[in-house]
């Protein structure tokens, strides 16, 4: 663990001159970035007190946490802080608490546990598939879980003239395809197997089939580690390989990504849908709102 003088020297490094805490705004929700700083916003209706928890790439230990007022830091149901002199690519995360809690059974806050954003474009800590570190004592997927955190990410594109295709649906020819099963074989012959590019080299292929759109199973951030998936033959670990436990809603699946990395895989998601609408291809996105990562209440937070 880093000492109070590490964290500090950290802490300056990341900052600039301008920095300060403003009251912030309650929409949009999520990380946004505006010309000074990252405002932060998180919807909770039942919590008591909220912490906006900052990290820099590398670091387990935060380097910053700040409790939000009540009576300043929200409205209505939405707890929100500005800061400025705050950069994108900051790491960060919620500790949500409820004192007194009437219903523990109902309301399941843990304030020891660092939680995601669900608006965030972007995590880190897993970007390859199937890959756990165990460390400090903890199981793979523990270590995994614990590992996650919501990313700030410019996610400024060159669209170019890109629009809708609003193809209608009595003319439209849909194929589903899953990204990584797709072309992760060595026979589908593309160069970065697996990933969002390596499906825009199919597109001749798919041109060829005379569709008129692509609809994709989940591309968004899931959990494909579960401890509950066990081969009935050797008893070992399976892969959620569909990906409908979704743990954000907003951020490409960074293992879907040739470039894994920080905005890498918001970048490479927005090239590969440019590119199936050059070609005259719509993308289709399945997303499953019903149930998330977390499974039940004996589930991770």
């Amino acid at each position: 663990m880093p000492s109070a003088d590490q964290r500090q020297k950290k802490f300056l490094e990341i900052i600039d001159t301008d920095f300060d805490i403003h009251r912030g705004h309650p929409i949009p929700l999520g990380a946004t970035i505006l010309r000074e700083g990252i405002n932060f916003a998180i919807l909770s209706r039942h919590a008591t007190s909220v912490q906006l928890v900052l990290y820099v790439q590398g670091d387990e230990e935060s380097i910053l946490e700040i409790p939000l007022d009540p009576r300043y830091n929200k409205t209505g149901d939405i707890w929100h802080i500005y800061i400025t002199g705050l950069d994108p690519g900051i790491r960060y995360g919620y500790r949500v608490d409820r004192q007194p809690n009437d219903n523990p059974d109902i309301h399941k806050f843990d304030p020891s546990i660092v939680l995601l954003d669900p608006y965030a474009k972007a995590f880190s800590g897993a970007p390859e598939w199937g890959k756990i570190h165990k460390r400090n004592g903890q199981n793979g997927n523990e270590a995994r879980q614990n590992s996650r955190r919501s990313l700030v990410v410019d996610d400024e594109f060159d669209w170019g003239v890109d629009q809708p295709l609003n193809i209608p649906l009595s003319d439209s020819v849909i194929y589903e395809l899953h990204v990584r099963g797709f072309t992760q074989d060595p026979s589908s012959g593309v160069a970065k197997p697996g990933t969002f590019i390596g499906l825009t080299e199919k597109i001749p292929y798919l041109k060829s089939l005379g569709i008129t759109a692509v609809e994709l199973l989940p591309i968004n951030e899931f959990e494909e580690m579960e401890e509950n998936l066990l081969n009935a033959n050797d008893g070992k670990g399976l892969l959620n390989f569909w990906g409908y436990n979704s743990i954000g809603f907003f951020a490409p699946k960074a293992a879907y990504a040739a470039n894994n990395q920080n905005d890498g895989p918001v970048r490479e998601f927005k090239t590969m849908v440019r590119a199936f609408h050059d070609a005259g291809i719509e993308v289709i996105l399945d997303i499953v709102f019903n149930h998330t990562a977390e499974g039940n209440e004996r589930g991770p937070i």
